[in-house]
C-alpha cells in the first residue's frame, strides 16, 4: 500500500489526473517513482500522436498536438519552471534571481524559451515517432529526481525544501531501464543534460527550486526526443 499512496502523492503532484487524497508527506519520497508517472504521461502523448496521424494528418501537425497533450495532462507545470528560470537568468543577483522565478508572470527570456522549446519537441517528436514521446517523459521525469539528489535546495523553504531527502537509485534505474528498451540513444542523452542542467542551476542559483527541476525535465525531454530522431 506504501507503493500505492507514492504513485498518488507523484500523480498529484506531476499531473492534473485525478489520484485520490495520498497520505501527507514529504515528496521526495515519492520520487522513485517519478519516471513511472512519465511512462504514463508518454504513453498518452504517443497514442495522441498516433490517433493524430490516423486520422490523416501530417507528422508534424501529430507532434505539436501530442506536445499539446502532455502539457494539458501537466498543466503546464513544467513549462512554467522553464520560463520562470529562463527568466531568472536576466538577473545577476542569485537571491533576487530566485524572487524572479517566485514572479508568476512570464518575461521576455520565458516567453522565448517556450517559443524555441515547444516547436522543437513537436518536430523532434514527429521526426523520431512515437515511441520516444514514452521513453523522453519517463527519462525526463527519472532526471527530476536526480536532480533533487544531487543538488541542495536553493531556498530555505518552498518546494524544493520541503520535499526532504529523495532516494533517487530507483527512480534512475526505472528510467534508463526504460530508455534502453524504447531506444538506447536516450539514456547517454538524458544522463548528460541532467547532469549539465542540474550542475548549472546549482552554480547559478545555490541549489535546485521547483522551477528549476522543471526546467531539467523540459531540456531532458527535449534532448531525448533530439537523441532518437537523430538515430
Amino acid at each position: 500500500m506504501r507503493a500505492l499512496d507514492d504513485m498518488r502523492l507523484a500523480f498529484r503532484f506531476l499531473t492534473v489526473l485525478p489520484a485520490g487524497r495520498p497520505e501527507p508527506r514529504p515528496l521526495g519520497e515519492a520520487a522513485w517513482c517519478f519516471p513511472l508517472v512519465g511512462l504514463a504521461v508518454g504513453i498518452c502523448v504517443a497514442l495522441v500522436f498516433l490517433a493524430a496521424e490516423a486520422a490523416g494528418l501530417p507528422p508534424a501537425l501529430a507532434g505539436f498536438l501530442a506536445v499539446g497533450a502532455g502539457v494539458a495532462l501537466t498543466g503546464g507545470l513544467h513549462e512554467d519552471g522553464l520560463a520562470d528560470t529562463a527568466d531568472a537568468l536576466g538577473v545577476r543577483d542569485p537571491q533576487r534571481a530566485l524572487e524572479v522565478m517566485r514572479d508568476s508572470r512570464t518575461g521576455a527570456y520565458g516567453a522565448l524559451a517556450l517559443a524555441l522549446t515547444v516547436p522543437m519537441r513537436a518536430l523532434a517528436l514527429a521526426a523520431a515517432g512515437p515511441v520516444a514521446a514514452v521513453a523522453a517523459h519517463a527519462l525526463s521525469r527519472g532526471a527530476m529526481a536526480g536532480a533533487m539528489a544531487w543538488t541542495p535546495p536553493a531556498r530555505s523553504d518552498g518546494l524544493a525544501a520541503d520535499a526532504g531527502p529523495t532516494g533517487a537509485v530507483a527512480a534512475l534505474l526505472l528510467s534508463a531501464g526504460i530508455g534502453i528498451l524504447l531506444g538506447w540513444p536516450s539514456v547517454p542523452a538524458a544522463a548528460l543534460t541532467a547532469l549539465a542542467a542540474a550542475w548549472w542551476a546549482a552554480k547559478r542559483f545555490g541549489g535546485h527550486t521547483g522551477d528549476t527541476l522543471g526546467a531539467v525535465q523540459q531540456v531532458t525531454e527535449l534532448a531525448v526526443l533530439l537523441a532518437l530522431a537523430a538515430g
